[in-house]
């Protein structure tokens, strides 16, 4: 199910529940727009608006378990907006969602999706919270991801991959990679035999 929630000054937020029998897992934005800049993403189209609230981003869940009547057990950051360029308020909204007299959700159950800031990525890691990390590649090769995403131009792959590296290293938690199929882009076989090498 999708929602669209209004907020106070009038700004337009998605919010997505995937109800899998056994867990509910929402989908959360924590910025209204983006400023990053990846051309398949319909968010950043009007580039950032501004920063999501920790309690705005908190709300997403608490409205969705109200409109279900049930449990809200797994989250991914992954809706509108960079949670590493919002990195202050995703920090006070992990420690109020994980808060055992609030909604009481453990860090293992979430994941933050991102397109790869990696000075963040590093301040992140240091927090030590055992939360998921999704990094989205896109393209194995710095000049072809430069091309879709922006932010490519101020951190390389190979930066990224050590950043990773550290994040499991401090976290003992997964990284995974997310990679959308762009034809005659990013979909050939030597993309594929390049990504397999990177990832190894």
């Amino acid at each position: 199910s999708k929602y669209l929630f209004e907020l106070n000054d009038g700004n337009i937020i998605e919010t997505v529940m995937m109800d899998y029998g056994d867990r509910i897992t929402v989908c959360i934005s924590n910025q209204v727009g983006c400023r990053m800049g990846c051309k398949f993403c319909a968010s950043t189209l009007e580039g950032l608006i501004r920063n999501l609230e920790p309690w705005e981003i908190l709300d997403q869940i608490m409205k969705v378990q109200e409109d279900t009547n049930k449990r809200v057990s797994n989250l991914v950051l992954m809706g509108s907006g960079e949670p590493l360029d919002n990195f202050e308020n995703t920090k006070k909204f992990f420690k109020l969602v994980n808060e055992k007299n609030g909604l009481n959700i453990g860090y293992r159950h979430i994941t933050l999706s991102t397109c790869g800031v990696v000075p963040k990525i590093y301040e992140f890691a240091d927090l030590q919270l055992p939360i998921n990390l999704a990094l989205s590649l896109h393209s194995p090769f710095d000049e072809e991801r430069k091309k879709i995403m922006p932010v490519a131009n101020a951190y390389k792959i190979d930066d990224i991959i050590k950043a990773c590296k550290y994040y499991i290293q401090k976290t003992n938690r997964r990284v995974t990679f997310e990679y959308s199929l762009i034809r005659g882009v990013n979909d050939s076989k030597k993309e594929a035999d390049a990504i397999v090498k990177l990832l190894k």
